[in-house]
Parts: C-alpha cells; structure tokens; sequence
C-alpha cells in the first residue's frame, strides 16, 4: 500500500479534495432548497432529479473525453469550471441561481470524479490494489466533508462555497504539476506482460456480462441510498434521535478506512469475482437484519455489514471491468460512475414511495435484502461462468 501511495500520493489527494467538496454539498441540498429558500418538496425533488441527472451524464461524459482528449487538459477544464461555478455560487445562492449553480456542479463533479477513476485504471495495469487505496482517499473525503457541514453551515452558504473554492483552487494546482507524472504504472506494481514476451492471454468480460455487473451496481446503490435518506426517518421515528444516526456514519467512515486498508494487502484480481459476490451478500444482510430487528445495537451491526460489504463490494466492481477489459479506462469508468449515480439518484424516491404505500420501514428494508440477493445471484450465474482464470498482474 505505501509504493502504491508514494507513486500516487498527487491522484489521491486530488481524490481526496474533489470528494470533500462534493461530500461537504450534496448532504445540504434538499435542507437548503426546502428550509432556506422556501421551496416546495415537489419543485425541491425536480431540482435534485436535474442535477443527479447531469451528474449521471458527467460522469460518462467525463471517461469519454479522457479517452479522446489529454487527460490533464480535460482535468484542467473541469476544476477550472468547478472553481467558477463555486464563485458564482458564492455571490448568488437565491432561488434562481443555487438550482443552476447546483446542476453544473453535478455534471462538472461527475466528469472529475470519473476522470479521477480513469487514470488510476490506466495506471493499474489490471491490478485491484490502487482501487482499494483510492477508495481509501475518497472515504477520507467523505468523513471530512461531512464533518465539516456542523462547522461551516449557519444558514448561508458562503463558507460552503469559500471550502470549494479553496478545495478545488488546490486541485487545479496540484493538477497543473503532476498530471504530467502520472502517465506509468504504479512502481510496486508488476506489468501484466513485458515487452520482450508474448502478451498475457486474459479472460474479457462481454457487453451482456459488462452490463449486468453495471446493472447489480445500479441496484446496490439503490438499496444503499436508503441508509442516506431512509433511514434517518427510521430511527427518528423509533426515537432513537438524529445524533445516533450522524455516530452511525462516523463509524462507517472510520470502518470503511480500517476495512480498505487490510483489503490492500489482500486484493488479488482472480478473487474478484467472489469479493463482488460476499459484498453483495453482506450489503443484503444488513438490510435483512433491519427487517427483523430493532435499537441502537442492531442499528450499529447493520451498519457493519452495510460498511463491510461496501468496502469489498464498491471498489471491486471498477477494478474488475478494469481487469477483464482492454483499453478505453475513461469510458468503462465513466460507465461505472454513471450507473452508480443513478442509483444514488432514484433510491431515495422509490424507497420513499415504498414506505408510503405500505406504511412501515420493515417491507423496505425486507425488499432492498431480497434485490441485493437476487443481483448477487445474477452476478454468480451470468458472469463468473464466463470467467477463465488469468495470470495474477499484482
């Protein structure tokens, strides 16, 4: 883990810093909309289905001008339009221009964040690890992006737009100097063929085998969102208070660095498929134990499984397609961004209508179990019979 980080120590933290700002946003949006700006919940979930839509589309959009286009031009392009976009949304956050500001910082983000995915795939050369490392950075991100919601949040959104600013400033900078360094595999790292030598043969996923491992992360996140909006309503309603919901997440945040950084150690391509598949299975489990169960310690071993099967399952899905594809990193990470953000995106919403047309939480989260157990049935009969084995490239 420490050559990975030593020779990519520019990438992470630029993943590091694009994930704060994103994390230290999104949470704000709909208490913004509705409390602070006044507007309805109906014109309020139009707002978010525009921007996680052009969230969706940024990210696709992103992989394929990296694939296209020099990948430090389009970064450069990206941060420099997040960082006027935050400037705007610093002077003008009413009503008419927070919704525009809004819908440029989910296309601008998705592209980034995927360009970010991108040149690790490139740099990987098939190996699993650097997804875990950056994983990693990105969960770092999380946890200080959201912290830092207490602290800068009081009713204006000018210190939120002031972090941006400077997150974003920072990774134009840090761009600008090393995204010319990062153009070779990781050292550390072994090639998966050698110029002197015949190529390794490999195993290629298809398009119906791609799809259907896009398809079941899709569905993930779509359960997963439940946790992020959900959720907080369950526990309100057993009351148990909003405080334990925000401890659940810091767990999460600390479990998921402690899991990531024994999966560095351990991650190997041939056990891929079995990571997608025991991550799914323990993602469905924790939704299956909030069926049945109820208090603050079933919450918090929920909230383990949920963080384990993150941990094994997220960063196993892009560093497989990486793994069993050849060529065009951007577009097969763009792909995965997007089909990830369209989950995150109509999660909240079905789960919503779930719960108001059967009137109680344990149907959603017994529903969100089963579908998490039929995508990881999908994925062990469509895709893993098509797997050969191939030489390890770690």
């Amino acid at each position: 883990m420490y050559k990975v980080i030593r020779s990519l120590w520019p990438l992470l933290l630029l993943g590091l810093l694009v994930n704060t700002a994103y994390s230290v946003m999104w949470p704000l949006t709909t208490i913004y909309l509705h409390n602070n700006l006044n507007l309805s919940l109906v014109v309020s979930g139009v707002i978010l289905a525009a921007y996680s839509g052009f969230n969706v589309l940024g990210g696709y959009l992103g992989g394929v001008l990296t694939d296209r286009f020099d990948a430090k031009r389009v970064g450069l392009g990206l941060l420099g339009g997040l960082v006027l976009d935050a400037v705007i949304g610093f002077f003008w956050n009413g009503r008419l221009a927070y919704p525009v500001v809004l819908i440029i910082f989910g296309l601008l983000t998705g592209g980034m964040l995927t360009l970010i995915t991108a040149v690790a795939a490139h740099l990987s050369r098939g190996s699993g690890r650097v997804f875990n490392v950056l994983y990693i950075f990105i969960n770092l991100g999380l946890v200080v992006g959201t912290a830092s919601i207490g602290i800068l949040f009081h009713r204006s959104l000018k210190p939120i737009f002031f972090l941006l600013i400077v997150c974003y400033s920072l990774a134009t900078g840090l761009w600008a100097k090393y995204a010319g360094r990062l153009s070779q595999p990781v050292r550390g790292i072994r090639k998966t063929a050698i110029a002197s030598q015949a190529p390794v043969k490999r195993a290629r996923l298809g398009i119906m085998q791609i799809g259907l491992v896009l398809v079941s992360l899709t569905l993930m996140w779509l359960t997963y969102a439940q946790w992020m909006s959900n959720v907080s309503v369950y526990i309100q309603n057993q009351g148990l208070g909003i405080r334990l919901y925000s401890h659940l997440w810091v767990y999460n945040g600390v479990l998921l660095i402690v899991v990531q950084s024994l999966m560095t150690k351990v991650s190997r391509v041939k056990a891929l498929p079995a990571q997608i598949i025991i991550g799914l299975g323990a993602i469905g489990s924790s939704f299956l134990l909030l069926s049945s169960a109820t208090g603050t310690v079933v919450l918090f071993v929920a909230m383990t499984l949920l963080t384990l099967g993150e941990a094994i399952y997220v960063p196993g899905v892009p560093a497989l397609i990486n793994a069993y594809t050849i060529g065009n990193e951007g577009k097969y990470q763009g792909l995965v961004n997007a089909f990830s953000s369209l989950g995150k995106a109509i999660g909240p919403v079905m789960g919503g209508l779930i719960v108001a047309s059967s009137q109680g939480f344990s149907q959603l989260f017994l529903i969100c179990a089963v579908v998490n157990g039929l995508i990881m049935l999908a994925v062990a009969v469509g895709v893993l019979p098509g797997l050969k084995k191939v030489d390890e490239p770690l």
